[in-house]
């Protein structure tokens, strides 16, 4: 690919994963592998759509670096058939399960003490399948009210800490972005409480 071609004053200072698939000429799949895997920096707002956003300097140095290491920035195995893990630690050390507690804590803050298995679709990025067959087996704790799954936030919390999720292979956008940021956010606590 020859990235000289791309006329770079035309390419805004942050770009969409839908523009940096484009502007790269790789599939949808691999900009979100790339994104995700934080080969190519970018912020996650959260939102539905548009939930990337990517700063056109990332995207040079990505496209630069690609020349010279094409093979840094292969997907694994997997990935392209939905049978990629994301693999991570399942049992914590209690201090780190107790951190991991709070940042969740912090992140649903603004939210209500219970939501509906839609709301927890909404926010967490995952199917209401999914979040219903996780009620009906009992992982995420849950009572019926109308037929509706409704969700304490404080369990919530605790299923998000479990072995159960941390072990989910194909996790969500939200969820991925959550435990990306939760090194960050524990430094700074610890951070905040050696200078107390």
């Amino acid at each position: 690919m020859n990235n000289e071609a791309i006329n770079w004053d035309d390419v805004p200072d942050r770009i969409t994963k839908d523009q940096l698939y484009r502007i790269c000429h790789i599939s949808k799949s691999t900009a979100r592998y790339l994104l995700q895997s934080g080969k190519i920096p970018c912020y996650y707002t959260g939102k539905q759509t548009r939930c990337y956003q990517i700063k056109k300097e990332d995207v040079i140095a990505y496209l630069e670096d690609r020349k010279l290491f094409p093979q840094a920035y292969a997907a694994p195995k997997g990935w392209y058939r939905g049978r990629y893990e994301l693999k991570m630690e399942i049992h914590l050390p209690p201090e780190v399960l107790e951190d991991l507690h709070a940042y969740y804590a912090s992140l649903l803050a603004s939210y209500r003490d219970v939501l509906t298995a839609a709301e927890v679709c909404k926010l967490t990025g995952y199917s209401k399948t999914a979040v219903n067959n996780w009620c009906g087996s009992g992982i995420l704790k849950a009572f019926k009210r109308s037929n509706v799954n409704h969700i304490p936030k404080v369990y919530l919390i605790e299923f998000l800490c479990s072995p159960d999720c941390r072990s989910i292979t194909r996790k969500s956008d939200w969820h991925i972005w959550t435990l990306k940021r939760f090194p960050a956010w524990r430094r700074q606590k610890q951070a905040e409480g050696g200078a107390e």
